[in-house]
């Protein structure tokens, strides 16, 4: 990991952003501030309050041809995209809804 917002694997442009938020706007991070938000949500947080690993069963990810998406299925999403376009132009997050709830 670069600590970078922007890394270009074999010649592809991955960019980083999280959402804390339904209403919130997409903000730019780290791949590292990505990789922990990531891992984070795999775990149920009220389990993990109490210091128990129990898997997140709301979480949902979606790769797309854009990138890759992903919901805690309550308030925090993250997305990689495979594109330098801004993340309104990557169809994962309007393919599930508005924070991980199925369309």
């Amino acid at each position: 990991m670069d600590g970078a917002h922007r890394v270009l694997i074999m010649g592809v442009p991955l960019r980083f952003f999280l959402r804390e938020g339904k209403t919130a706007a997409w903000s730019p991070v780290t791949d590292v501030e990505f990789h922990d938000a990531y891992q984070e949500s795999m775990f149920d947080p009220e389990a993990l309050r109490k210091d128990v690993l129990c898997p997140n069963r709301q979480r949902v990810e979606y790769e797309t041809v854009e990138g890759l998406f992903w919901s805690d299925g309550r308030a925090a999403c993250g997305l990689i995209t495979l594109h330098d376009g801004p993340p309104q132009e990557h169809a994962g997050p309007q393919a599930i809804g508005d924070g991980g709830e199925a369309a």
